[in-house]
């Protein structure tokens, strides 16, 4: 070899192996050894292949209902919207209904007994001022300030009557959806709600809405009576304020309104049937009326709905 030939550095040379060179000088390093996986932790394996856990065999993902997944539709209550939302067919919601009042009848019994006994006091207010209106113009005692008296008097006793069967109603609605979450409604449990002024704010709201509708020729009342049925619904048992329960109730109808619209046509003609065998099948129809759109408002929702099993259902917390 000449000296102007330049010699190549991955020849050995005279004297030893010439190691190679990297480009910035030196050495080339031998590859890292590679970083084995922690302890307990799944393997790598090539791209397109199974996992493989630390004790052999596919790696098994976390079973459904498990830490960090959503329980199984049906079964314990969990956190409130871990089920996913989901449509309802009429049939479902009646027979869901119809098992809950009947394992827990008596109840319910005594509870649309209470609220008719509570109307008639306030209804029984107002004829006797009707009664008097009457007996005063028979007397042809018809003076400004009695027909004022007993109209601001019967007024009165209406709004508070009003109001305190709206409460009633909220009441009902929490046991029915304790119902829902598989514990018995009980009396000890019935009066505990969130927030009673909160409620009460609600009633008016729905008073007021209700005064405007029926100014609009009744359509108002209609799409009041359509798109407000769970009002109270949001109120106890997700803490709405009375405002945005109002209209989260409209956007949950007019999110599923097929199927809300055909129950709520469905529980008319339930209750028009009772109210027909002399009152008496309100008793029944009422709530199941209740227990019904308690199940409706948790399935759109992605509430909890509890299984219904065999035997009576459990007590539960102090509190639903």
């Amino acid at each position: 070899m000449s000296e102007n030939t330049p010699q190549n550095p991955y020849e050995p040379s005279a004297g030893g192996p010439t190691p190679p060179q990297n480009p910035a000088g030196g050495p080339t390093q031998p590859p890292a050894e590679p970083t084995p996986p922690a302890y307990g932790g799944p393997t790598q394996p090539p791209y397109g292949e199974p996992a493989q856990s630390p004790y052999g065999g596919a790696a098994q993902p976390p079973a459904y209902g498990g830490a960090g997944q959503p329980p199984a539709y049906g079964g314990p209550a969990g956190p409130y919207g871990a089920q996913p939302a989901a449509t309802f067919a009429v049939g479902e919601a009646l027979g869901y209904g119809w098992k809950r009042f009947t394992g827990n009848w008596l109840f319910w019994v005594l509870f649309v007994l209470l609220s008719f006994a509570v109307g008639a006091i306030f209804n029984a207010g107002n004829f006797g001022d009707y009664q008097e209106i009457n007996e005063a113009a028979m007397r042809g005692d018809i003076s400004t300030s009695t027909a004022t008296g007993v109209s601001f008097g019967s007024s009165l006793l209406g709004l508070l009557g009003g109001i305190i069967n709206s409460i009633l109603g909220a009441l009902g609605i929490n046991a029915a959806l304790r119902e829902a979450s598989g514990y018995k409604a009980t009396w000890g449990t019935l009066f505990k709600v969130n927030s009673y002024p909160m409620i009460i704010l609600t009633a008016l709201l729905l008073l007021v809405a209700g005064f405007v509708g029926a100014l609009l020729c009744g359509l108002g009342l209609i799409a009041l009576a359509i798109f407000a049925p769970f009002t109270y619904h949001n109120v106890v048992d997700r803490n709405l304020n009375a405002w945005d329960a109002l209209t989260g109730s409209f956007r949950l109808v007019g999110q599923n309104f097929g199927a809300v619209f055909l129950l709520e046509l469905a529980l008319l003609g339930i209750n028009i049937v009772g109210a027909l065998v002399c009152g008496l099948g309100l008793f029944v129809t009422i709530p199941l009326s209740l227990l019904v759109l308690a199940f409706a408002f948790r399935r759109i929702t992605g509430g909890p709905v509890a299984a219904i099993e065999a035997g009576p259902a459990p007590a539960g917390p102090a509190v639903a």
